[in-house]
């Protein structure tokens, strides 16, 4: 094999690996997320579900959550100074 080859073919094993990271985080967050709903169906306080939801699940996820149950609530995000 060509070095380029070599080059492309250790890329895609890399690319192969992330995607693998990511699909396990993908399903412990799909986990996670199903706990909370299925103690929000029994009656638990939702903020303590948010609460535990900001604590366990990636934090995109969190705010993606709060933007659709309470936009007052979700973080305002500032732009950064310019240089």
């Amino acid at each position: 094999m060509s070095a380029q080859g070599d080059r492309l073919l250790t890329a895609i094993e890399a690319e192969i690996k992330n995607i693998s990271k990511l699909e396990h985080t993908l399903a412990r967050t799909k986990l996670v997320l199903q706990e909370q709903a299925s103690r929000l169906r029994l009656g638990t306080n939702p903020e303590l579900i948010l609460t535990s939801l900001r604590l366990s699940v990636p934090h995109e996820t969190t705010l993606a959550l709060i933007e659709r149950v309470d936009p007052v609530l979700s973080p305002q995000v500032e732009p950064l100074p310019k240089k």
